[in-house]
């Protein structure tokens, strides 16, 4: 019975791991419904896709499924914009790039399971029929050679409609169609191109420069990749109908005058997931600033041959790929303080897919653990209820110490230590402590209440000392309950009511302040009244000790001398 469970659940387990077509089916299907006719439709399949991406997403290489998830955010923020060239920019990118992992499992799928994929990439990326049919029966090098022509030649074409087209928006669909093209054989031994020449081909349309050059030159690069094909082409025949002679028997006794011609070694085919660039291979701007680095030489290393895999021309141009980032956590740190939290998550969730995608496989070329760290405390974030701006403070420090460490500093224990408490405290359990001081604090006020609430001024203000002290810790409890009904409750507006809380901003920070001067002001003059009606201090003694000589004997009781115990000072 057991073994029985134990199959069930292993069957269940492969069940949610769904094979790559199926997830490129659901995703197909999910992109057909976004629409800029209907906003609230695109952004719900939007939003439909990146879970789907997160949560079934085994067959998709990491690098290809963060990739796929940034543009499928840049596309959430197209529609508001109403930016239909951005959009369908985006959708190509996100198309293309599950093509490229269609592509690279079609090389890899034994002989008889390589239709599927090659069925889905022919949908996803627009490749015609004629060139895909009988591509599968294809050797894997004359298959990998008919489809990158096939794609070199749409990629010639989408170069050719850029330099003719007679806006920018046309000029921009089609460059990023070309871009998006060059993503499914990016990995090619044989390619001349390189992603960083279509970003910036694609930055000088966005900002209004003269692009055409750019893209002239990309046609060129592509043209020369095209006659290097075709070259391999024409040879292979030749290599292959061709073999060598055979070595003619000498006479006995006598050795051969020539050696027998021994073929040369085949080179091996480089696998289209494999990224190898050695040290000598690297960018000399690259070299230069690696080897500036306070770090070890092969973590250096690393470093150098993360960047070039990512396509990144400078650690210079990392940096500021890294202040990207933080300057969306400042952007989401000031919507949070604003009230406008949609926002804020949303530049929240821009600002970890561009770190995810970019910064974390270089930070975690040279301090791993700390691109962990960094990527939990996103997670963390992103899953929490109740962001304040604190929160966002602590995440730019993470920012920050990614920064230091690749510089040879740290921002020290006290960073660490706040970070570690974040982990442990966020969300949830922050927000259960904080409900849970202000409901308990309702006791000592109550106590307070029935005690101090009688008709001596001095008492009646000490009372307030004691409301005031605890007028804080209720204002987290009441903001915590409004984040909580705000984001699981349905009810948005009292989102507002996070503006309470001392770790929004500089209001309810003043306003803890003044509270506090408060306590101090009642405590002060109710403490000061009684002590004095006590007779402990100087001043009020012998008007107490007056009062005491008055007062009849305490072994006579009568009506008249039964009084308030407040009343009686």
């Amino acid at each position: 019975m057991k073994r029985c469970f134990a199959l069930a659940w292993f069957l269940g387990l492969l069940a949610l791991a769904a094979p790559l077509p199926q997830v490129y089916d659901r995703l197909e299907e999910t992109l057909r419904q976004v629409r800029l006719e209907n906003p609230t439709q695109a952004l719900s399949a939007l939003d439909r896709a990146q879970s789907l991406l997160r949560q079934e997403s085994e067959g998709l290489p990491p690098v290809l499924r963060d990739a796929i998830l940034v543009h499928l955010q840049d596309a959430r923020q197209a529609v508001p914009r109403q930016s239909r060239a951005d959009l369908e920019a985006r959708l190509l990118l996100v198309r293309h790039l599950l093509g490229k992992a269609l592509y690279d499992a079609f090389f890899q799928a034994p002989a008889g399971q390589k239709t599927p994929y090659l069925t889905r990439l022919v949908r996803a990326t627009g490749l015609s029929q004629a060139v895909a049919q009988g591509a599968e029966s294809l050797a894997p090098e004359e298959a990998r050679r008919r489809l990158e022509a096939a794609y070199l030649k749409l990629m010639a074409e989408d170069l050719g409609q850029a330099l003719s087209a007679s806006s920018r928006p046309q000029a921009y669909l089609a460059l990023a169609r070309a871009y998006a093209r060059f993503l499914v054989i990016q990995d090619s031994p044989q390619s001349t191109l390189k992603a960083q020449d279509f970003i910036q081909a694609l930055g000088k349309v966005s900002s209004g420069e003269d692009f055409r050059p750019s893209v002239r030159e990309l046609q060129e690069k592509a043209s020369a990749w095209r006659r290097h094909l075709q070259t391999l082409a024409t040879a292979s025949p030749k290599a292959t109908s061709a073999p060598p002679p055979a070595p003619v028997p000498s006479p006995a006794g006598k050795p051969s005058a020539t050696p027998p011609i021994a073929s040369p070694p085949a080179p091996p085919v480089p696998s289209t997931s494999q990224v190898f660039p050695a040290e000598s291979t690297l960018p000399q701007e690259i070299r230069e600033e690696v080897s500036l680095l306070r770090l070890d030489p092969q973590a250096a290393a690393r470093i150098g041959e993360t960047l070039q895999r990512l396509a990144i021309p400078s650690l210079i141009n990392w940096l500021d790929l890294l202040d990207e980032v933080r300057s969306s956590l400042a952007q989401a740190q000031l919507y949070t303080e604003a009230g406008q939290y949609n926002r804020a998550r949303a530049q929240l969730a821009y600002a970890y897919s561009r770190f995810r995608l970019k910064v974390y496989p270089v930070v975690g070329a040279y301090a791993p653990e700390l691109a962990e760290r960094a990527d939990r405390l996103f997670l963390a974030m992103q899953n929490a209820v109740g962001l304040r701006t604190v929160d966002f403070t602590v995440l730019l420090g993470e920012i920050q110490e990614i920064e230091e460490r690749l510089l040879g500093g740290s921002l020290g224990p006290w960073h660490t230590l706040q970070v570690q408490l974040q982990l442990f405290l966020l969300g949830i359990p922050r927000a259960i402590l904080f409900l849970l001081a202000s409901a308990l604090a309702f006791f000592p006020l109550y106590l307070g209440w029935i005690t101090f609430s009688g008709r001596n001024v001095y008492w009646t203000l000490l009372g307030l000392a004691f409301l005031f002290l605890a007028l804080p810790i209720l204002a987290e409890g009441v903001s915590y309950t409004g984040s909580i009904l705000a984001e699981y409750g349905g009810l948005p507006i009292l989102g507002l009511l996070a503006n309470l809380s001392i770790a929004q901003g500089l209001v309810p920070y003043l306003a803890w302040g003044i509270s506090a001067f408060l306590v101090v002001a009642f405590a002060g003059a109710g403490l000061r009244g009684i002590a004095a009606q006590f007779g402990l201090l100087r001043e009020r003694g012998r008007e107490v000790a007056t009062l005491a000589e008055q007062k009849p004997s305490a072994t006579t009781l009568t009506s008249e001398t039964i009084v308030e115990w407040d009343e009686e000072f």
